[in-house]
């Protein structure tokens, strides 16, 4: 196994075929957790073929790494191996994958799986098409938890956005009695007042008087 630490292809897959030989599915797991560098999608399909669910159980795990989520998927729904579909499932952050997996579920009659995989998948999933899912199959016990959480959070939210308007009314409220309070504010003598018709005091001389020996200037000057 030393050998594995320098993360070489060859080796690794040399390796990964010697633990499928031996059937030693927790050292293969260990193998391809520790060191990726083999090819995971041939490993994948080689394994989902195998005849001891653990292999096949890594290859549902493999797809999944290989964002091939709805094969992974299918092949947890094949073997029965529901809480691996579940989270794959919400990990795919798909809600078609994650519907589909809910109908699937009701139509095998796993009604607890249905339970489960609505918090599994409790961000994926619509809540209109939960309601109308369990109404017609008249399962509405097994999605009340589910629904009283909904309410919960919707509740919050619509709470904490009740709280921030508000907060805002009353702000805008504050700013125009500010406002006002500016607007009708009266005089108060003795405080210094701006002149704005006072111009710089400049001294004007004074005009020389008139006398009867007074003549005017020649014409044209």
């Amino acid at each position: 196994r030393s050998v594995q630490n320098h993360n070489n292809k060859s080796v690794n897959e040399s390796l990964n075929n010697l633990f499928i030989t031996e059937e030693d599915y927790q050292a293969l797991r260990t193998s391809i957790d520790a060191y990726d560098n083999f090819d995971n999608i041939s490993l994948a399909q080689r394994l989902e073929k195998h005849e001891l669910i653990e292999f096949r159980r890594i290859a549902a795990y493999l797809f999944k790494g290989n964002n091939r989520w709805k094969q992974s998927v299918e092949l947890c729904k094949k073997d029965s191996l529901y809480k691996d579909a579940m989270q794959y499932a919400s990990e795919s952050k798909d809600t078609e994958l994650a519907e589909e997996l809910l109908q699937w579920f009701l139509q095998e009659e796993k009604r607890e799986c249905f339970g489960a995989c609505l918090f599994t998948c409790y961000d994926l999933l619509r809540p209109d098409v939960v309601l109308e899912t369990a109404w017609r199959h008249n399962i509405m016990d097994f999605a009340m938890p589910y629904f009283i959480q909904v309410m919960k959070e919707y509740l919050t939210k619509v709470d904490a956005i009740k709280e921030k308007v508000d907060k805002l009314d009353a702000s805008e409220s504050l700013r125009k009695e500010e406002e006002q309070a500016t607007e009708t504010q009266p005089i108060v003598y003795g405080q210094p007042q701006l002149m704005l018709t006072a111009g710089p005091s400049v001294a004007v001389p004074p005009q020389a008087p008139f006398g009867y020996g007074y003549t005017a200037p020649p014409y044209g000057q």
